[in-house]
């Protein structure tokens, strides 16, 4: 353990939400959950669909007609049916989070006098790498902005978070999980930790609480996709962009993804229902944003294998850089059109290259309110603070327009191929 200033600190290592394939050569089959996702040609839901899969022996459990994507519930072989219209249909994949490589938690002295914002005065790189201070927050701070942050939760009756909190949605419903059997509901709050992290990141305030978002008046949205297992149905991450984007949320932030085998029917249906839940946010107003991935892969090399949700068209993909402003080792790269780089946090050789942020205490580290953690999971909420505070700072502006002044501003690091358009600024983007 090491002592800065007021404070005993360790290390910790959580990577963020990954789904690393076996293979980048065959597609396999998604594990069977007994849902399927049918994706229509037109983004309406034909007349006559019901019918059609009840006499292909299924039953339709949710529908997201936004979309044009019925959800349903079937045997296996359902993907093989006769379903008018239908462009793809695949399973109602379920996405696992990879369990971390090491956990520690952040400790404290018995008896110390903790001051306000002390984490952030001493320990939060990575806000201030990003244009995360005062010379930014003179400008703007993000107020009026909402960002959803789809995940497995926020802790909202965390005092760095309560401030900007303003509602919460559970997407996480009775459901079936091939490993855990029958599984009940969950609320909105967060039983992971992960959700909590990243909402700190983005809009912890600075009236009150030990850490700083980057944008400290936007205001957070909680849309829980995640359960407390660390997995989420692709139909409840679906739901949860078109809702966010229906209920006027100006960013999306998704620290979550996975990888899916394009010319494999089963594979494609929830990649091309991303792509379109994504782009129909785009039209409402909406900028996604999403985490690239811990693969330590070159994106554009795996093809036909995408990451989802950071490879849809209309999603910004966000790469993870270190304290030394190096690609993290673990952090996945490229397409260079869509792409840009945050600090997500470095490696534990380098002492506090990691990202200190809230956490819950009804999380995997029960009673932790404050965690290190690495990943593009941590990198990702940097972009869409970012983006907050060039929503807040120009009433009106599409999404287009606030992507291209994150890149246009996002400051050169490195090779183009590597870093994206480059390392966010929020200074810069604020027009300072």
């Amino acid at each position: 353990m090491k002592r800065i200033g007021m404070l005993t600190i360790t290390a910790l290592v959580l990577i963020g939400l990954l789904v690393v394939p076996g293979s980048f050569v065959t597609a396999g089959e998604p594990e069977s959950t007994g849902e399927f996702l049918i994706l229509f040609d037109s983004w309406d839901i034909p007349a006559g669909a019901t019918a059609e899969v009840e006499a292909a022996g299924g039953e339709v459990i949710k529908a997201i007609p936004q979309i044009g994507v019925l959800v349903v519930s079937a045997d296996a072989g359902f993907e093989d049916g006769a379903i008018s219209g239908a462009s793809a249909v695949g399973q109602n994949t379920i996405w696992e989070l990879e369990q971390p490589v090491e956990v520690q938690v952040l400790e404290e002295t018995s008896g110390q006098d903790i001051g306000d914002n002390d984490l952030y005065m001493f320990l939060q790189w990575d806000i201030k790498r990003v244009g995360g201070d005062a010379d930014t927050w003179d400008i703007q701070k993000g107020a009026d902005v909402i960002v959803a942050v789809l995940d497995t939760g926020v802790y909202y009756p965390h005092p760095d978070i309560t401030p900007n909190y303003l509602y919460g949605k559970s997407y996480v419903v009775d459901h079936y999980h091939p490993e855990f059997g029958d599984v009940p509901g969950e609320d909105e709050n967060d039983y992971h930790g992960h959700g909590t992290h990243v909402a700190g990141s983005i809009a912890a305030p600075i009236t009150q609480g030990r850490v700083i978002g980057v944008a400290p008046e936007a205001g957070i949205a909680n849309y829980k996709v995640m359960a407390a297992g660390g997995y989420g149905y692709t139909s409840w991450i679906l739901e949860g962009i078109v809702d966010a984007a229906d209920d006027g949320c100006h960013v999306i932030n998704m620290s979550l993804g996975g990888y899916r085998y394009m010319p494999d029917e089963a594979h494609r249906a929830g990649f091309l229902a991303y792509a379109r839940a994504i782009e129909y946010a785009w039209d409402q107003g909406t900028l996604t944003v999403a985490s690239s991935g811990n693969g330590a892969l070159d994106l554009v090399r795996i093809r036909p294998w995408f990451h989802s949700p950071s490879g849809a068209p209309k999603a910004i993909s966000v790469h993870s850089s270190g304290a030394e402003d190096e690609l993290a080792v673990y952090s996945n790269y490229g397409p260079v059109d869509q792409s840009m780089t945050a600090p997500g946090g470095g490696v534990t050789d380098i002492p506090f290259s990691l990202c200190v942020s809230t956490y819950s205490p009804l999380g995997q580290l029960e009673g932790a309110m404050y965690v290190w953690m690495a990943g593009t999971s941590m990198a990702a909420p940097k972009v869409s603070a970012v983006a907050a505070l060039i929503y807040a700072e120009n009433p009106g502006i599409d999404p287009g327009a606030v992507r291209a002044i994150l890149f246009s501003t996002a400051e050169r690091i490195g090779p183009n191929r590597i870093f994206g358009h480059g390392l966010v600024d929020a200074y810069a983007a604020v027009g300072g």
